[in-house]
C-alpha cells in the first residue's frame, strides 16, 4: 500500500475542478468609446457654422441697406421728379416681396 502524501487531491491535480463553483468565462469589457469627445467636436462645430452663418448675414443686411439707399439715389438721378415718389414705392413694395418670399424659402415648413 502506497503512502499517502499530505498534499490535497487538487493540489495533485490542478486540472480539477471545484464542484459548485461557477465555470463561466468572464469576459472583458472594453470601455466604450468617449461620446463626450465627439459631442463636444459637432457642438464646437456647429457653434463655429452659426457665427459663421450670423456675420454672413450681417455683411448681407449690410449690402442690402447700401443697395437700397443707392438705388433710390439712382431713381431720383433718373426719373422725372413727379414720377420719382412712384417709382420709389414700386422699388420699396418689390423688395418687401422679395424680401417675404426668401424669409418663407428659409423657414423650416411646419407641415
Amino acid at each position: 500500500m502506497k503512502k499517502r502524501s499530505n498534499m490535497t487531491e487538487n493540489e495533485l491535480n490542478p486540472h480539477n475542478e471545484e464542484k459548485g463553483t461557477d465555470n463561466r468565462s468572464v469576459g472583458i469589457q472594453k470601455p466604450e468609446k468617449d461620446n463626450r469627445t465627439e459631442n463636444n467636436d459637432s457642438s464646437f462645430k456647429k457653434l463655429v457654422n452659426s457665427a459663421i452663418l450670423i456675420v454672413l448675414l450681417a455683411f448681407v443686411f449690410i449690402a442690402l441697406f447700401s443697395f437700397f439707399f443707392n438705388m433710390r439715389e439712382a431713381i431720383i438721378a433718373l426719373f422725372n421728379p413727379k414720377y420719382q415718389a412712384l417709382v420709389q414705392a414700386i422699388f420699396s413694395l418689390l423688395v418687401v416681396i422679395i424680401g417675404i418670399y426668401i424669409i418663407r424659402l428659409l423657414l423650416p415648413n411646419k407641415h
